[in-house]
């Protein structure tokens, strides 16, 4: 056989592995870019969540601390020719302080405390800048208010991981017996009560992640230590919201106000938190709801203190700088993603190099006439 008869041989058989091996590498680059899609996926709250057990339907606790406090020993003052209170009492106890019915913004500091407490902001300012001490309304004092453990039920919708609750007659402390000889309560529901508890989630920055609360009088949300969303006073029933952006910004309005910066970030695959701090101080209503979307919040198998067994929102509200693991949750990791990208590339790379190396003995065979 002559040499160059060989040299033919040689090219075809060459131009045949590299075709085969350029097909085999295209197989394994679809297979990288299907995985770097079943991560993204997987990344998902949705996915998230189905990893810890949750599923579409499930009800999730959520502990939450309720304080029920005694009202003052003032009188309301009335209208009589409405019968209807024209001041309000509330559960300073210190002296008659009457509070108007109003929306306030401005009675805590933008910070919480050491103790991740609301701060009041001092003054007279207005009818309801009588408030002088926050922090009473949120811990027992003696013979004033007594605390109360208990859950709030978040149903999940897998559709869009949503958490969400809402009673138009919200009165959980009903039951309890500290406050149950105060004419305010006189209808069979207690009146005066507060509460609060705290969300822990992972940021996944996806822009997609929002949350909404709609109560009557003072409600604070708090991200991190951060006041996000105030509706203070006593008021009827409003919607504060927030969202996060793609790049962790915090955007946040309430009642009809459009979404604005709130100067608050978060960073991608990082945990923080909400913490929210809500008090009932009129007998005319109470309305309670919030609702999460997009979010990846912790959730775990773990029992706590006065919480219900089973899927729960994973934080301890007897102790708020504790944020319970993760369980059987995953987080964001984006060292496997980025692998799986370097992959890729490199699978790209030697396509082009054996691309090229089967164009260079194509050229050859047709110098040659095959």
């Amino acid at each position: 056989m002559s040499t160059k008869k060989k040299i033919q041989i040689f090219g075809l058989v060459a131009l045949a592995v590299l075709g085969v091996g350029t097909i085999l590498t295209m197989i394994g680059l679809s297979n990288a870019v299907g995985e770097i899609e079943r991560v993204a996926v997987s990344h998902t709250p949705d996915a998230i969540l189905a990893s810890a057990g949750v599923s579409d339907g499930n009800d999730v606790s959520l502990a939450v601390a309720y304080y029920d406090q005694k009202a003052d020993s003032c009188v309301n003052i009335y209208d009589t020719s409405k019968s209807e209170a024209l001041y309000n009492r509330q559960f300073e106890w210190t002296k008659c302080d009457y509070h108007s019915e109003a929306f306030e913004q401005g009675l805590v500091d933008y910070y919480l405390d050491d103790e991740y407490m609301p701060v009041a902001v001092g003054g007279e300012l207005t009818p309801n800048r009588g408030v002088k001490n926050m922090k009473r309304w949120f811990e027992v004092a003696d013979d004033k208010s007594q605390s109360y453990s208990g859950t709030i039920k978040l149903s999940y919708a897998q559709n869009g991981a949503e958490f969400s609750f809402y009673d138009d007659s919200f009165y959980p402390l009903d039951e309890a017996k500290f406050s149950a000889g105060d004419s305010v309560n006189s209808d069979g529901h207690n009146h005066l009560f507060t509460m609060n508890f705290a969300v822990p989630f992972t940021a996944l920055a996806s822009g997609e992640e929002g949350f909404e609360i709609m109560a009557d009088d003072d409600t604070f949300v708090f991200i991190g230590s951060n006041l996000a969303i105030d509706m203070g006073g006593i008021h009827d029933v409003m919607t504060g919201r927030f969202r996060i952006n793609g790049d962790g910004e915090i955007y946040t309005a309430v009642g009809d106000e459009e979404l604005a910066y709130s100067g608050i970030n978060v960073e991608k695959d990082e945990g923080s938190i909400v913490r929210i701090f809500h008090a009932d101080r009129d007998s005319a209503n109470s309305v309670f709801g919030i609702r999460f979307s997009e979010m990846n919040l912790n959730v775990t198998n773990t029992e706590f203190a006065g919480a219900d067994t089973g899927i729960q929102i994973a934080y301890d509200p007897t102790d708020p700088s504790y944020v319970a693991p993760l369980g059987q949750s995953v987080v964001v990791r984006p060292d496997t993603t980025r692998g799986y990208v370097i992959l890729a590339l490199i699978e790209g790379a030697v396509i082009v190099v054996l691309a090229v190396f089967a164009a260079i003995i194509a050229r050859s065979l047709v110098r040659n006439k095959i």
